[in-house]
């Protein structure tokens, strides 16, 4: 069937009486098989968009004016969801069994024109039996009584219905969705959903959060926009402030277990003294953004490549610091663009490169003036390429622009004494990028 969804699904509706079996309240949960009811919608005939049911006639908790009345009023109206003693419970959550009953009605409207299931024992098994048969469930076992996640009803929902029905009307990049990297397990249908106006995030940025219990005002406006495509939503997802990252409260190191460092020796520093548990490190001495292995691919640059990470913190500089900048960021800008070849949507951290004490900035070598030139390249390198900079030169100085001698290392700096990581290490505690 070549037709629209939305159209296809207002012609049944129109054009006489739609019956679903609803059985339990899948999308309410509160009413037994025993108690569940035949559930009629019938709408004016003709081959307009049906006028829908006024949600505060039926739900005494939605009102004109929430953000999902549209959504409720429609699915609702469609036969799609339904409420329980007067309530729809906007905020209220879904099953899993409850989600993929919805989708396979929908799949079922879409196809056959009816939703007739027989239910047995457990109520859902006819839902997932038809679900596994036609593409929407793979073969694995869900925990069905369990609220679902925002990934879960997307993934669902999206296979519900042909590509063909969810036409893109929204430009969305790969990568684009911040908390949706394309190597997530659903990431393609997200995507799908994101670019046809069924799914718009929770924010202006277009944070998913796949993994988060979802609504059931959401679901309503998930699975009305399936079917009425006049109820889809055109957006553009905003880009976040690069390059500066805003300060926050400190994060569990735990956060950083999706999360990798690559570098030259500062980087190993960094994984041997600085106490930040659970980063990925990728790291050798002497490496450069020239040669960015050094004599160990197989423990650093070439081996993150082999690996997919939400964040990926990047320490080069101290030693092209007798380079150019303009070849030092050219070169450092191909490494970001392989990277994000790699991994589409990873956030790129490239943090400064790091100071050195007034003695060792006035024996002509390690100046910096020099250094704060690269740094400023660095800046203007991540503006342009929409990275992240972390400022962890001028964290680590003190009032004399100079990194303090009690924070040197063993040459006096650039190396850091084990302080000088610790500190380092809390500054990006608390400068986190979003992932």
């Amino acid at each position: 069937m070549k037709k629209l969804a939305s159209a296809f699904l207002i012609l049944l509706l129109a054009f006489g009486v739609l019956t679903v079996s609803t059985g339990a309240d899948e999308a309410g949960g509160k009413t037994s098989v025993s108690e569940a009811k035949e559930m009629s919608v019938s709408v004016t005939k003709g081959t307009e968009a049906p006028e829908y049911t006024a949600p505060e006639e039926l739900f005494s908790d939605v009102k004109p004016g929430d953000w999902f009345y549209e959504n409720v009023s429609a699915a609702c109206s469609m036969g799609l969801m339904k409420g329980y003693d007067g309530y729809f419970a906007p905020e209220g959550s879904v099953t899993v069994a409850e989600t993929l009953a919805m989708a396979s009605r929908l799949h079922s409207l879409y196809h056959t024109g009816s939703a007739d299931f027989v239910q047995g024992q457990p109520w859902y098994q006819v839902y997932v039996d038809y679900a596994r048969k036609n593409g929407i469930l793979g073969g694995e076992e869900l925990s069905w009584n369990s609220p679902a996640t925002r990934r879960q009803v997307a993934v669902f929902f999206a296979r519900a219905l042909p590509e063909t029905e969810l036409a893109p009307i929204n430009v969305i990049a790969e990568g684009a969705i911040p908390d949706v990297k394309d190597w997530y397990e659903g990431a393609r249908e997200i995507y799908r959903l994101y670019r046809a106006g069924v799914l718009t995030g929770s924010d202006a940025y277009g944070h998913f959060q796949p993994d988060g219990i979802i609504w059931r005002s959401a679901v309503a406006a998930i699975v009305s926009r399936m079917a009425d495509s006049s109820l889809r939503v055109s957006l553009t997802l905003q880009k976040r402030a690069y390059p500066d990252l805003p300060a926050q409260a400190p994060v569990e190191d735990s956060v950083f277990a999706t999360s990798a460092m690559v570098g030259n020796s500062l980087a190993q520093g960094m994984m041997a003294f600085s106490g930040l548990k659970g980063m990925n490190y990728f790291t050798y001495q002497s490496t450069t953004v020239f040669n960015p292995n050094g004599a160990d691919p197989d423990h650093c640059y070439d081996s993150l490549l082999k690996g997919k990470y939400d964040r990926v913190y990047m320490e080069y500089g101290i030693n092209e610091i007798n380079k150019g900048v303009l070849g030092f960021t050219e070169a450092y800008s191909a490494l970001i663009d392989e990277i994000r070849g790699q991994m589409p949507g990873t956030e790129i951290v490239v943090m400064a490169v790091t100071p050195v004490t007034e003695k060792v900035s006035g024996e002509g070598y390690f100046t910096m003036s020099r250094i704060r030139a690269f740094n400023a390249a660095l800046r203007e390198m991540c503006r342009e390429k929409d990275c992240w900079y972390l400022d962890t030169c001028e964290a680590l100085c003190d009032e004399t622009g100079f990194l303090p001698e009690k924070l040197a290392g063993w040459d006096g700096s650039p190396h850091l004494a084990v302080q000088g990581y610790k500190d380092w290490a809390g500054l990006i505690r608390t400068h986190l990028p979003p992932a």
